[in-house]
């Protein structure tokens, strides 16, 4: 089997679990006779370098490396440049039996997209998503504001991948069942399989420790427990407990609510115990000094609020350690409570002390006994042996199964709205290979651009397209002949009518187009060659799918890209994340859920138009390519819009849609509440900073606005200068 790993994390870099989980993984598939690839993003890396480590390829390569810096946030800019190594190494070396990747960091996010999106190199190719610590869990366990770009993006693209594997493996049910807390899994294959362990060392049938040594190892996080720990602590010091708690592991996780580390906060509230020596601080050391520091452990605790299935368990286990910890994790799917380990409830405090009472007062005969069995346990029940067969299998299942999905994998999806009965409806039979493509061009004064842009439409790919020219009552002289010169081209048909507004045009080209298919383009924009090919191909291949864009390329007085995304909820609710005058669409499904609104105004009508479709059931997807040329003027409507016109059009867009927004209210205000107002920011992708400043209504300031609301000249200057800067 052809088998490639995908990982953030892998030594010698890393001792972190996905660290640990991705060198046992690959050792073991190496075992078992796979053909193993382990790709890793690795800054240290110029572009591109490869080794073979223990029959083991592995790949490293930069994560710029498609100089998408200026437009994509670090983790959005990971994911899509581990898309972008795998259909490099694919193109060069075949593609391989199955694709693994962890979940954090969302980095399958791009690569799911492509494959569910039909891309050759990928959409034959299973892919297998590993649970390991989804940011969008542990960052709000250790109070990290979640919907504050670009964690809440991060979020999003873990949800969106672990909804788009053909396989979920999660360590522990555990995991599984808080991961559902916060989203549906149901419609992806779930299977629990512990993570591997192998050791050099032997069954431990004896442990040398130290009487009282008790050690807590690993990072200080609230995740970790590491707060009510020392809260368990500080009640047992303070009735004279004469035990010594020592802390190993890194300390410089920042504790966002009082913006300082957790080393500084614990060391300054406990100061008084770590003088009296009851505390201690040990810091980061090397995952190869990990036995030697628990070789003489009492006890090891591991005290996680949230956990899938620490290492740290396994290997101290598999050392012959007594292990305290929590059952808020999967640890307690490992140890069997007085046989292999120890088991407290946070839900119940008591069962804290009680447990390290029990333990303290076990006699070395039982401490051995119970250290032997722990060891026994891992070796035998986590070991390569054990765990890889199963894996093997359950990657041949995933394999044999695999076929191409007719629905998106939406992470929200409304229920469909009743298909409509009409020539050619959502299903209707195509008529031919190639069904009709209507693309409709709205013309105002555009005499200027016109030609060029019917120049992108008649070189597009797709071949079986009429293009419907609506003259929306154009006043410039030099407009009207451009046009009266178009009227002769066989390839087009044009509309004139009266200026009733972009609205009516779109509703109206949408009502008198033939096709299955229907496209707007503005008369002033763009559109690449293959971009319809590719979005009817996708609407012909996914049955939920009912609209489709792309990434935007600005030109004009602009060069800057825009990489735009996939709408769903909450985020569309705040902001369009997508260039919707460029769509393409189901036809029935644009006449039943998404005709434009003229009482929305100020060119928000096709973001409203998108709200409605998504409302219906009719969901979209953005193709992760510049394949959308957006012209960029200082004159252009959109380009006029005032603070005044876009609070007005989103307040209109949001009583509109009053149901659908309620649905979602309690993040939509999450997310206004960590970001500022929606129409202040485009991608989510980066952090936005929104500051407050409010207006001082000085004796002088409400003097002044006295004087000039008295004089019609200064309140016409006073309105300009406002006007002018966009106020």
């Amino acid at each position: 089997m052809k088998y490639w790993l995908l990982t953030t994390e892998y030594p010698p870099f890393y001792g972190g679990g996905i660290g640990t989980y991705c060198y046992h993984t690959a050792s073991m598939m190496q075992a078992l006779g796979c053909e193993v690839t382990v790709i890793i993003s690795d800054d240290t890396v110029r572009d591109r370098k490869e080794e073979l480590k223990e029959g083991i390829r592995i790949v490293r390569w930069h994560t710029d490396r498609n100089h998408l810096s200026d437009v994509l946030g670090h983790t959005a800019r990971l994911s899509y440049a581990f898309a972008d190594i795998v259909k490099t190494l694919i193109l060069e070396d075949g593609a391989p039996d199955v694709i693994e990747s962890q979940d954090y960091l969302g980095i399958a996010y791009y690569l799911t997209q492509y494959k569910h999106l039909g891309y050759a190199f990928i959409k034959d190719v299973p892919i297998l998503i590993t649970l390991h610590s989804p940011a969008f869990i542990y960052l709000d366990y250790n109070r990290v504001p979640v919907y504050r770009f670009p964690d809440f993006w991060t979020c999003e693209m873990e949800k969106q991948a672990i909804r788009a594997a053909d396989l979920l493996i999660s360590p522990s049910l555990f995991l599984v069942r808080e991961i559902q807390q916060y989203m549906d899994i149901s419609p992806v294959p779930v299977r629990v399989l512990p993570n591997p362990y192998a050791t050099d060392l032997p069954v431990m049938q004896q442990s040398s420790y130290i009487p009282g040594k008790i050690i807590y190892y690993g990072k200080l996080s609230p995740q970790k427990g590491s707060f009510q720990l020392l809260e368990y602590f500080k009640a047992l010091w303070d009735v004279g407990f004469p035990h010594t708690l020592q802390i190993v592991g890194g300390t410089d996780i920042v504790f966002h609510p009082e913006q300082r580390t957790m080393g500084q906060l614990l060391q300054i509230k406990y100061k008084d115990y770590e003088t009296r020596g009851l505390l201690q601080f040990t810091g980061s050391i090397s995952p190869d000094w990990i036995k030697d520091t628990l070789q003489y452990a009492h006890i090891v605790i591991v005290p996680s609020i949230v956990d899938n299935m620490p290492y740290v368990v396994l290997e101290a286990m598999s050392l012959g350690k007594i292990v305290l910890a929590s059952i808020q994790g999967g640890q307690s799917e490992i140890i069997e409570d007085g046989r292999t380990g120890f088991l407290f409830d946070h839900n119940d405090p008591p069962s804290f002390v009680r447990q390290l009472t029990r333990i303290l007062s076990l006699s070395p005969e039982e401490i051995q006994q119970i250290g032997a069995n722990a060891s026994k346990k891992i070796h035998t029940q986590y070991s390569y042996p054990a765990i890889g067969p199963q894996k093997l299998d359950l990657l041949q299942e995933m394999i044999k199964g695999a076929s191409p999905a007719r629905y998106f994998p939406f992470v929200h999806q409304e229920p469909v709205a009743p298909e409509p009965i009409m020539q050619g409806g959502l299903h209707s039979p195509d008529p031919g290979i190639y069904p009709l493509l209507s693309i409709i061009v709205p013309y105002y004064n555009m005499g200027a651009y016109i030609k060029e842009c019917l120049a992108s439409l008649f070189n597009a790919t797709y071949p079986h397209k009429e293009i419907i020219v609506i003259d929306d009552g154009s006043t410039d002289r030099h407009s009207i002949q451009v046009l009266d010169e178009l009227m002769s081209d066989r390839r087009l048909t044009i509309i004139r009518q009266k200026n009733q507004g972009l609205a009516y045009v779109r509703n109206y080209g949408a009502e008198v187009a033939s096709g299955t298919y229907l496209a707007f383009l503005d008369a002033d924009d763009k559109v690449a060659t293959t971009y319809y090919e590719k979005a009817i191909s996708i609407l012909q291949q996914k049955d939920n799918v009912f609209f489709v864009g792309a990434w935007t390329q600005y030109f004009g007085d602009s060069r800057q890209l825009w990489p735009t995304f996939t709408p769903q909820p909450p985020y569309a609710l705040v902001h369009n994340p997508l260039n919707s005058s460029s769509l393409v669409y189901k036809r029935a499904a644009f006449l039943a859920g998404g005709l434009n609104d003229k009482r929305v105004d100020y060119g928000l009508e096709d973001y409203d138009s998108v709200i409605s479709m998504m409302g219906h059931g009719f969901n979209g997807v953005t193709i992760p390519e510049p394949l959308f040329f957006y012209r960029v003027r200082k004159d252009s409507m959109f380009r006029k819009a005032t603070r005044e016109k876009l609070l007005y059009s989103n307040r209109y867009i949001a009583d509109k849609h009053k149901d659908y927004f309620t649905r979602f209210a309690t993040q939509v205000i999450h997310l206004l509440n960590a970001n500022g107002p929606g129409y202040q920011f485009d991608n989510p992708t980066f952090g936005v900073y929104p500051t407050t400043v409010p207006e001082k209504d000085a004796k002088l300031t409400r003097h002044l606005k006295t004087v000039v609301k008295k004089s019609p000249r200064l309140k016409k200057l006073a309105l300009s200068i406002k006007h002018k800067l966009h106020l």
